[in-house]
């Protein structure tokens, strides 16, 4: 044998040695794909969302209610609860837009269209507020909307001094 055949017998060990490792190079550098099933249902998400919001945990609770989103999309409760979300995050255009969604699955929810009109309140949209808590009192006579109906007219007083 010549030269050649020396290199060949040289790196065939170390040839040998990166095939037996190869499964366990390739093991470490490929990662493994697990999927794990959600059992929980839209509702037990929604209630879970609302256990991390009451606790003040606002990114889970956010988490746990597009999780019901996801599971049942024409369900308006966890919209309601985006919604809710969103306004105490003082995010008021995606409050409207949660609230708003909500109300396209449950029209004359008078509870979504209240706390829509104090969105729109907080983006000083006074005239859309009013129609909106105006819509919610035809429905349902509530205090806390009588109430909301007088912040808006406070506002649209300052608003026009």
């Amino acid at each position: 044998m010549g030269k050649s055949g020396q290199q060949l017998f040289t790196g065939l060990p170390v040839a040998i040695l990166l095939v037996l490792m190869m499964p366990l190079l390739s093991s470490c550098a490929l990662p493994k794909i697990v999927v794990i099933e959600d059992k929980l249902t839209a509702e037990q998400h929604n209630d879970l969302g609302y256990v991390y919001e009451q606790k003040g945990i606002l990114d889970l609770a956010e988490k746990e209610y597009l999780l019901a989103v996801k599971k049942r999309k024409d369900w308006q409760v966890p919209y309601f609860n985006l919604g809710n979300l969103a306004f105490k995050m003082g995010d008021y255009k995606k409050t409207e837009n949660f609230f708003r969604t909500a109300l396209n699955y449950d029209p004359n929810n008078s509870d979504v269209m209240n706390n829509l009109a104090n969105a729109l309140l907080m983006q000083q949209r006074y005239r859309e507020a009013r129609q909106m808590i105006e819509q919610a009192l035809r429905i349902e006579n509530k205090e806390e909307y009588l109430d909301t109906l007088g912040t808006i007219q406070k506002s649209e007083n300052a608003a026009s001094h």
